[in-house]
């Protein structure tokens, strides 16, 4: 193996090797970790792979003599400086999908930035499933992605449904776990997400009311967004410094009233028997079972739907917005002997409304978002997630406080609380990593909250 070497930086982290293969004309394996200049990591709660962009320097033709096609392979392993004591270190499997760019800086160097994504994903793209399976939707969707993907999947949650058998309609691996996906639910009606982390090998399949339920995972040590305070006004060492925020396309309550997620008439019919089952859907009913069940953080007291909302004097949420039909049960596979549900089959309406619920949460869930810039020291360490799926408290400064009662500093209750991490960005780049987090919540802290 050919290992191409340029000007070494010190870095808060470490390449441990960036492993080039092609299987070409001519297999050849180089390690560019010395050329790599930058590259970004992207995670996404609604995606099963991760993908990224790389920057290196091509000084000694690698582009031509590997003669790229697009089926190439980056094996990359780092470690946050910190973590060398302890050997912990990630590791991860990436397709070369494109070259984005090639620069000319002089007349022998190349700059080549690359976009990749998690080579699992390219194994899944030649393959193709069209074949019955039976049990629950994450109990199918794990046997899938092991016996075609040979991944891991950890399940937390429980399915509302057990006794189901599809057919999977020509799909590869991951566009069928995706699927079935989307008619996963929790017993309580929240939906289920499968990703892939940056801390993990395995795929991650959990649902919503499991990620609400869990602790903050920096809750003696929040994030804060406090640049105007001196050390002497607020001890640093307890809190997180958060570099920068972006609050934009925030509180559309139309679009999902529009959507028929805040109420509505919905018609299930059964086409074996041509009788519906009716649903009047109130998202008021969603958020105060949420709020009995402590799912909402803080003291459950706020939420990003405001239950007072009316229109001539008539709550929002008691019209019916939307009238939405749609064919579930079949009996295709109810023998009298084998009794199975198909795909949206269902025989008591409280299941059909769940579907509804799962859907007004999602949306809902990222009606209030942020984006915070951190150090992405905490996200890296390669012993487990820290990133998808994991409730951050992230607290703000209320303007009042700042300007005028600096002696007596109270947080924003609007903007803080907990967040739940949907989709992470990791740069890392010639000195240091910075990670930026878009989180979004159903819930908010209430109350004053004084340092």
């Amino acid at each position: 193996m050919t290992t191409y070497n340029s000007i070494e930086s010190i870095t808060d982290y470490t390449i441990n090797s960036a492993v080039l293969t092609t299987n070409g004309r001519s297999a050849e394996e180089v390690d560019i970790k010395r050329l790599i200049i930058s590259f970004q990591i992207y995670e996404n709660i609604e995606l099963p792979f991760l993908t990224a962009d790389f920057l290196f320097i091509d000084t000694a033709n690698i582009i031509q003599d590997m003669d790229f096609q697009g089926g190439e392979k980056l094996v990359v392993e780092f470690q946050h400086s910190e973590e060398k004591s302890t050997g912990v270190s990630i590791t991860k499997e990436f397709l070369i999908k494109s070259v984005e760019n090639v620069i000319r800086a002089d007349e022998a160097t190349d700059s080549v930035q690359i976009h990749c994504i998690e080579y699992h994903a390219f194994t899944s793209s030649v393959q193709n499933i069209n074949r019955s399976f039976v049990g629950s939707p994450t109990k199918i969707i794990s046997s899938i992605l092991n016996e075609f993907l040979e991944k891991d999947t950890v399940r937390l949650g429980t399915d509302l449904v057990n006794d189901m058998k599809v057919i999977v309609p020509n799909l590869n691996p991951l566009q069928s776990a995706m699927w079935l996906k989307k008619r996963s639910l929790s017993t309580s009606g929240l939906p289920f997400f499968l990703y892939s982390t940056i801390g993990t090998p395995n795929l991650i399949l959990r649902d919503l009311g499991h990620m609400m339920e869990e602790s903050v995972i920096n809750l003696n040590r929040p994030f804060i967004y406090a640049p105007s305070l001196n050390t002497s006004q607020i001890d640093m060492q307890k809190y997180y410094n958060i570099i920068d925020f972006s609050i934009k396309e925030t509180e559309d309550l139309l679009q999902i009233i529009n959507q028929g997620l805040v109420s509505g008439t919905y018609n299930f019919y059964d086409t074996s028997t041509a009788v519906p089952f009716q649903v009047k859907f109130d998202v008021e009913d969603v958020f105060n079972e949420l709020t009995e069940e402590n799912r909402l953080g803080g003291d459950n007291s706020r939420y990003v739907y405001g239950p007072e909302y009316k229109v001539k004097e008539k709550k929002i949420s008691q019209y019916s917005t939307k009238a939405i039909t749609q064919m579930s049960s079949s009996g295709a596979y109810r023998t009298g002997i084998n009794n199975f549900r198909s795909y949206q089959d269902d025989d008591v309406g409280g299941n059909h409304r769940k579907k509804i619920v799962s859907q007004s949460l999602k949306a809902f869930l990222t009606k209030s978002p942020i984006e915070i810039t951190v150090s992405g020291r905490e996200f890296i360490t390669g012993d487990n997630n820290y990133s998808l799926g994991r409730l951050i408290r992230i607290l703000f400064i209320d303007t009042e406080s700042t300007s005028t009662n600096q002696k007596q500093i109270q947080f924003d209750s609007k903007k803080s609380g907990d967040y739940l991490i949907l989709a992470a960005k990791h740069t890392f780049d010639l000195s240091n990593v910075r990670t930026k987090l878009f989180c979004g919540r159903l819930g908010s802290l209430s109350g004053d909250f004084a340092l």
